[in-house]
């Protein structure tokens, strides 16, 4: 009769999230009978949740925009092996 929904492969809420589950199926479950149907939102509701995101690629991508650029790219290593142009 109550049930609480949450999407955790979401990330984000999006139109699937927002329209079809929150909405379409909130509808089917009380005219089914449900009572209370709770959709709680994803973590991007929360300003939080941004920061967090931020810290964990800021600590886990460390300096790789500062490193040089490698010349020697796949399509040089092709080329290398004799591939054609």
């Amino acid at each position: 009769r109550r049930v609480q929904v949450i999407c955790p492969g979401f990330a984000a809420d999006c139109l699937e999230t927002l329209e079809e589950i929150n909405m379409q199926n909130r509808e089917i479950f009380l005219q089914a009978g449900g009572e209370q149907f709770h959709y709680i939102p994803a973590l991007n509701a929360e300003a939080g949740h941004i920061q967090v995101m931020a810290d964990v690629i800021t600590q886990h991508a460390g300096d790789w925009l500062t490193l040089p650029v490698r010349q020697d790219t796949s399509s040089n290593r092709a080329k290398a092996l004799g591939a054609e142009s």
